[in-house]
């Protein structure tokens, strides 16, 4: 099984790619979060992935918070130890990420075999414009190299010594600001909103709502997953001053 958590649809992309060569059935975090639905049962040669964007070199909140409530079943009576790998989406890098979700999965009684990173197109709109489009074609064709032979190396149960890897000073400094940060008080919503409430269907952690036809952010932080101003369909939801004038992004197998 494939647990996976997605913004703009890079994570979904991978996800879908890797559970498809493998024959895992994916299972959206996001879903699971809002079901409450923390216990799964896992057969004996059964795998278990991790899929997810890396936001400031670390795990995002929602997917920290669904690991620490799940529960691994086996299906027999005796215990079965599973391959168990994680998958991070970045557009620069993913730091100290592995080891950060190697310690997350460690409190559940899981180990991490394998912590595998792929470059995708960039997304995080409240820094920077995300990739432009004729970048995002060349970066796809590196994507698709780049899982296959993520595909291969999780078919021959390839394990990581994760023991080596140092713990990143770009965590370090980053992750507390995102830890502490995502806020929510510099989203708001321009004329161009035609009140059609998909920001609210889409934010995972339920951090939005409509009051007189028009979205409003109701908690002090979210995700920051930049689903409801990258993929709201009239480019009307906006953060601080410098969005209006940037381009969005999607993935295109959200479209």
């Amino acid at each position: 099984m494939i647990f996976y958590f997605t913004g703009t649809g890079n994570s979904l992309y991978v996800a879908k790619t890797i559970g498809d060569e493998l024959g895992e059935q994916s299972i959206d975090i996001t879903k699971a979060m809002k079901e409450k639905s923390f216990v799964y049962r896992l057969s004996s040669d059964e795998k278990i992935g991790f899929v997810f964007p890396v936001y400031f070199y670390g795990v995002p909140s929602i997917v920290a918070d669904f690991i620490a409530e799940l529960k691994i079943e086996p299906n027999q009576e005796k215990e079965i130890k599973p391959y168990v790998f994680g998958v991070m989406t970045c557009g620069g890098g993913m730091g100290g990420t592995p080891k950060m979700l190697e310690a997350l999965l460690q409190k559940s009684g899981l180990p991490l075999n394998a912590g595998f990173e792929i470059k995708m197109a960039s997304n995080y709109i409240m820094m920077y414009q995300p990739t432009a489009p004729d970048k995002q074609k060349k970066i796809q064709l590196s994507v698709d190299k780049k899982l296959k032979s993520i595909v291969t190396a999780i078919t021959n149960n390839k394990k990581d010594d994760l023991s080596k890897r140092k713990k990143s000073f770009l965590t370090k400094v980053a992750y507390p600001l995102y830890r502490h940060g995502r806020k929510t008080r510099l989203f708001y919503v321009d004329e161009k909103c035609n009140g059609c409430g998909k920001c609210a269907k889409i934010c995972p952690v339920s951090a939005i709502e409509m009051e007189n036809n028009k979205p409003i952010w109701i908690k002090k932080q979210c995700t920051h997953c930049t689903a409801c101003i990258n993929r709201c369909p009239q480019e009307a939801i906006q953060y601080g001053k410098k969005t209006p004038k940037w381009r969005r992004f999607e993935n295109p197998i959200l479209k």
